[in-house]
């Protein structure tokens, strides 16, 4: 099976082509004028029982039901939730992809965005966009391309028409991270999978066993002992005086795990990594130290959840939630070391 996923490009029209732009871009919002031919009203999609979330879609077919379109139109906070309907769309339309193919992760800066995917010999066009100060509209376009070559040919004219439109710029935003959060955008993305997820200005927010967690981007400044890169130079006398200085630092926390180095694959060539986890002020806070060669800068990333309300001093909780968190952190570390070391 052939399956791709790409951003769409943006479209180079020149100002003597504004009445070609402009034809471009009906098609985008103009089902009829896209299909030359007046389409019908069709079942929707198997694949669109997209949850309580969303409403029916509207649905319209063309081209002997060759060519499908559906549309989703909700409220921005509808239902508090740990990712927005956006986030939750935006990976559910991209289902019909392996769980080896990465994902376009959703990003809450975005007010548009555009996906263009192959999965086998369909192709599929995504556009999700902020309709109004509060409203989405999500569009999906599917076609299956005809077997005779002339219409083949035909349908895939108009279907590039549809494809300059959208990626007109009122169709895609952008996000600019750090040197250093953009570095760890991708293995934050590894870290997903094939789950829903939602990156922000402060890094990823997921969920994991029935948990809402943030993975935070790195975090600034460095730490107060000097960490070695190589698992061997780490001593236990090293380990214990980080603790301590951690102690102090958060004299409020109540530890789960103590400071601590990790225990690496041992197929995969890595530096030594570190993590301590703990509760303070209604958090769980797990955080992952990974020191970098030639005594650069050490990576120091967080993931956090709150704790249930009336778990009395949540401790019990913690210990519950502590081995979900972990595990995460120890997959970042791997996927870090994959990725860079």
């Amino acid at each position: 099976m052939l399956v791709a996923a790409c951003s769409l490009a943006p479209a180079n029209a020149a100002p003597g082509h504004r009445h070609a732009a402009k034809a471009q871009t009906d098609v985008v919002g103009d089902f009829p004028t896209l299909a030359q031919q007046r389409p019908w009203t069709c079942e929707p999609l198997a694949s669109a029982a997209a949850g309580p979330m969303w409403p029916e879609p509207e649905t319209a077919c063309a081209w002997q039901n060759r060519l499908h379109i559906q549309r989703w139109s909700w409220n921005d906070g509808a239902a508090p939730s740990c990712l927005s309907g956006q986030a939750r769309w935006w990976h559910w339309a991209q289902t019909g992809l392996p769980p080896t193919v990465p994902r376009s992760v959703w990003d809450q800066r975005w007010n548009a965005q555009t996906l263009h995917m192959r999965v086998g010999a369909e192709e599929r066009l995504l556009i999700l966009r902020r309709d109004g100060k509060e409203r989405w509209q999500a569009t999906e376009w599917r076609w299956n391309p005809n077997p005779r070559p002339a219409t083949r040919a035909w349908q895939e004219g108009r279907w590039k028409l549809l494809l300059e439109a959208a990626s007109q710029p009122q169709f895609r935003s952008a996000a600019t991270d750090s040197p250093d959060a953009a570095r760890m955008r991708p293995v934050l993305n590894r870290l997903l999978g094939a789950r829903p997820g939602e990156m922000g200005p402060q890094g990823l927010a997921f969920e994991s066993a029935g948990l809402c967690l943030q993975a935070s981007n790195p975090l600034p400044g460095q730490p107060k002992l000097h960490l070695s890169y190589s698992p061997n130079d780490s001593r236990l006398e090293q380990r214990a005086a980080m603790h301590l200085q951690l102690s102090r630092q958060y004299a409020n926390a109540k530890w789960l795990t103590q400071f601590k180095m990790l225990e690496m694959p041992a197929n995969l060539p890595s530096g030594a990594k570190f993590l301590a986890s703990w509760v303070e002020d209604g958090l769980v806070v797990g955080q992952l130290w990974m020191p970098a060669k030639d005594d650069a800068a050490t990576v120091r990333v967080r993931i956090t959840t709150r704790l249930p309300q009336h778990q009395g001093d949540g401790m019990a909780a913690a210990a519950r939630i502590k081995p979900d968190v972990e595990r995460e952190l120890e997959a970042i570390a791997t996927q870090w070391a994959a990725a860079y070391e």
